[in-house]
């Protein structure tokens, strides 16, 4: 076909982009209607049903962050093609056995089912930058991740209009018929390479996280998606007093999370493919120290269209900060080992902002706004961390010097 690349590395990076978007998508379908879904499979009292949808929504990627090493692993030494495979076909079965669920224990097992073969998300970048040349690392991870966050941009506003118009248990169908639409995308035209030699042959071939610089690219990746999903649990109590009318409080909410998304998408992009001109690790730092710069006023500002406008630069700025860190990843790890790398990754990011919504709410008890100040002060010591001499090793070059 015609429209396909011909160039292997360009192909696979186009279909895994598709791939995570429609995935990762048909995922946030269900973000909206959830609790009503929860509702209607007999679950009585606000409280019981808010209990419910929060153990529902967040058991699935608290498992995939888990399991994200071991899937990894799986596919450096089975191949990432096949592990996949494996993972879309699950989700399609599971995804129907969803819509089709008769008690709330039932979903939950399955949305169980689906962190367990979750592993998209790393897999994705692995196999997207596998046969890419190096210095197109940084567009390849770029281009994911724009993939991952406008996903959680459109998702849910899509899944609330399918379960408005078709019904809850429909739209699960039509989730699992994008999955399945995935599903033969990557079958159909994804380009595996050949098997690479086993890393212990090779001179990088160090157990992963013994490699230099390993650790402390998981600890920046903790915290760094740990501001990007830390406020999000108290916007609408900030909105309320910023003067925000009651009734336009969920509206409000829905269009600052939508526009700080399509700005961490571009920002992602544009990031991504800046590291084939500068070092991503002088992109990070200047990234890091950027958003520093923007979430603090986030604190201290009064009106709601000014801090529409700084929720758009802290997505433009700070954004396409995790594209940075896995392109310092995937240029620091040999390849048999790039998919388990990813893995642990991952597992960082996903713990990372896991965690955060809980320390959000804790501190609230002292200022409402004091997750702001968190925020900026864990950025200023990640910039001064990778600006110290130490650091460095975070973003050691490659050995033919193109990192």
């Amino acid at each position: 076909m015609t429209w396909v690349p011909a160039e292997p590395w360009v192909r696979n990076q186009y279909v895994m982009v598709a791939t995570v978007f429609v995935v990762f998508t048909g995922f946030a379908f269900v973000l909206p209607f959830l609790p009503l879904y929860v509702r209607m499979l007999g679950v009585r009292g606000d409280e019981a049903v808010a209990l419910w949808s929060g153990v529902l929504v967040g058991i699935a990627p608290l498992i995939a962050g888990l399991m994200a090493p071991v899937w990894g692993r799986l596919a450096d030494r089975h191949g990432q093609k096949r592990m996949v495979v494996r993972a879309l076909v699950s989700y399609v079965f599971l995804l129907v056995l969803s819509a089709a669920a008769t008690r709330v224990e039932h979903l939950l097992a399955l949305r169980i089912g689906v962190g367990l073969f979750g592993g998209i998300g790393p897999l994705g970048l692995a196999m997207a930058t596998s046969l890419a040349p190096r210095n197109q690392t940084g567009r390849a991870v770029g281009l994911i991740q724009s993939a991952q966050i406008l996903a959680a941009a459109v998702g849910p506003l899509t899944g609330g209009l399918l379960a408005d118009t078709i019904g809850i248990r429909a739209t699960f169908v039509v989730t699992a018929a994008l999955c399945a639409a995935a599903l033969w995308l990557v079958a159909r035209y994804y380009q595996e390479g050949a098997p690479a030699a086993p890393a212990a042959a090779m001179p990088g071939g160090a157990p992963l996280l013994r490699q230099r610089g390993v650790l402390a690219l998981l600890v920046v990746l903790f915290l760094v998606n740990f501001v990007g999903r830390s406020f999000t649990p108290i916007l609408p109590m900030h909105l309320q007093r910023l003067a925000v009318p009651a009734a336009s409080l969920a509206l409000a909410t829905g269009v600052l999370i939508s526009a700080y998304s399509v700005a961490a998408a571009v920002s992602s992009t544009v990031l991504g493919r800046a590291t084939r001109r500068f070092a991503p690790r002088a992109l990070l730092a200047a990234s890091l120290a950027a958003g520093a710069a923007t979430v603090l006023p986030m604190a201290l500002i009064s009106s709601f269209p000014v801090f529409l406008l700084l929720a758009l630069l802290l997505g433009l700025a700070s954004g396409g900060a995790l594209t940075l860190c896995y392109t310092i990843g995937g240029l620091m790890v040999p390849s048999p080992q790039r998919a388990t790398a990813f893995g642990f990754f991952s597992g960082a990011a996903l713990f990372g902002g896991a965690v955060s919504p809980t320390v959000a709410g804790l501190l609230t008890h002292w200022d409402l706004r004091g997750i702001y100040y968190v925020d900026a002060a864990l950025f200023v010591l990640l910039t001064v961390g990778l600006l110290a001499a130490g650091a460095t090793r975070v973003a050691a070059p490659s050995p033919a010097g193109e990192a």
